[in-house]
């Protein structure tokens, strides 16, 4: 049963036992009343007819008459004649003198009620005769007399079967009145909740820019807000996944290419000296090739399994002075700016601790300053670092041939190279800046970088700040 069938159903069966509840209590109610104000009158009368009879029975007295069946009989029957139509009063008049006990001198009651079944003084019962109640009254008078009258009471019960009959029948159309007006009801109601559920089908499959945009005040608006946030953070991870599976296919691909490249010259070169004989300078160009793109190998493979490793492991970081880290990388940077021209590199003492790892610090370092040699042979690169509140900034600048606007967002993609000969040929390979941005992530920083073709390029690492030990001040 869906969610709208049942929310009708149970506002009918809601509605329908409270107005039923209502409905009894004020018809019982109603009933009660009616019956109340029908035994007042009827009291009434038979205390009327009871001092009636006993005025004439004193009247006889008076006047010596003796006080007789047949005279009492006569006034009884010209008494409780009927005034009334609409009002049917049946009466009885016994004496315990009676010889049989049993007969009455006047009595207009239906025969099968006996006096077994008549009330005693003061009270009075309900009896049936055929279809019809009759509330009957006795009262003992003067001289051993005793009156019954009967009051029919079919009108009250009838009045009563009238009501009910009346309270059914709008009983019924409030039945179907509140079945047409829950059902537009939960329509209503459940409209954004069919929407929710279209909507959650649609993103299923595979619809993620979908919103349900569904704006009320209360918990399904709360509910459609959720929703949509939740569709939002599914769209951006199966963004945030398809751009990484696209990432690993194009790291895939530049790696191949990559690895392609000098395993080519390794192959050529080393076939050339299998194949044929050739003279010393050409052995010795052959094996420096082979030499040189063999290096390039190695270096890929290093670098790529740095790159692994900052991927798997998280850093435990400590507190190191900066200035020996630097020295360390400007000290494994020599071959490579003897290689490029003899480019200088200026440091300046800065007596900063940093909290950092050592040796990723020192490649951080060398990797900035071996890019900044190879832009700007011959040049001069600069090394400086200053603190900033809770943050150390460390800049490397070279003043070589820079990087175009558009391309430094990328330039920190593995495998990104601007200028791809220039780079394959001073043995790099597209992983230098990313590696050094993985590490200044891995030391909770960034890597911003500033440049500007034919004037420089600024690469700057955010480090944290750290409090020089006690034991190394005291050194």
């Amino acid at each position: 049963m869906r969610f709208s069938e049942k929310l009708v159903c149970t506002i009918l069966l809601v509605v329908v036992t409270f107005f039923a509840l209502g409905g009894s209590a004020l018809l019982y109610g109603d009933f009660r009343d009616r019956l109340s104000a029908s035994a007042v009158q009827e009291q009434n009368r038979h205390s009327m007819v009871c001092y009636t009879l006993e005025n004439e029975i004193l009247t006889l007295h008076r006047q010596g008459e003796a006080v007789t069946g047949e005279v009492l009989e006569n006034f009884c029957a010209e008494l409780l004649e009927p005034q009334d139509p609409n009002s049917v009063q049946l009466a009885a008049l016994y004496h315990t003198e009676r010889a049989d006990g049993e007969g009455a001198v006047y009595s207009s009651l239906p025969a099968v009620w006996g006096t077994n079944d008549l009330p005693g003084s003061g009270q009075d019962v309900v009896l049936r005769s055929g279809e019809s109640l009759w509330r009957v009254y006795g009262t003992d008078l003067l001289d051993g007399w005793t009156l019954y009258t009967a009051y029919d009471l079919s009108e009250v019960f009838a009045a009563r079967s009238r009501s009910l009959r009346r309270f059914l029948l709008l009983e019924a159309a409030v039945v179907i009145g509140a079945a047409v007006a829950a059902l537009l009801f939960s329509r209503r109601l459940t409209r954004p909740l069919a929407l929710l559920n279209q909507a959650s089908r649609r993103i299923a499959e595979g619809d993620y820019a979908l919103r349900t945009g569904l704006r009320t005040d209360d918990e399904i608006g709360q509910l459609s807000e959720s929703f949509d946030t939740m569709a939002a953070a599914v769209q951006d991870k199966v963004a945030a996944l398809e751009l990484s599976v696209q990432q690993r296919e194009d790291f895939m691909g530049a790696f191949t290419h990559e690895l392609k490249t000098p395993m080519t010259g390794i192959l050529g070169y080393a076939d050339l000296l299998r194949r044929m004989q050739p003279d010393p300078e050409e052995q010795r160009e052959a094996a420096g090739a082979i030499y040189h793109e063999a290096h390039r190998l190695e270096s890929l493979s290093v670098k790529l399994l740095q790159l692994l490793h900052l991927d798997e492991e998280e850093l435990a970081l400590e507190p190191l002075p900066l200035d020996k880290a630097v020295e360390r990388a400007v000290h494994a940077a020599r071959p490579a700016l003897v290689q490029n021209g003899g480019a200088v590199v200026e440091t300046f003492p800065t007596g900063l601790w940093v909290m950092g790892d050592a040796d990723l610090l020192c490649d951080l370092v060398l990797n900035l300053i071996t890019n900044a040699a190879k832009a700007g042979p011959g040049g001069t690169i600069t090394v400086t670092a200053q603190q900033a509140g809770k943050t150390v900034l460390l800049r490397v600048r070279d003043h070589g041939c820079g990087i175009p606007a558009d391309q430094l967002a990328r330039v920190t993609e593995p495998f990104y190279m601007v200028d791809k000969s220039r780079a394959r040929k001073q043995g790099g390979s597209g992983l230098g800046l990313a590696l050094c941005s993985r590490i200044a992530q891995a030391h909770g920083g960034t890597l911003p970088i500033e440049s500007e073709p034919g004037k420089g390029t600024a690469v700057t690492i955010t480090l944290q700040a750290a409090c020089q030990p006690e034991e190394e001040g005291a050194q």
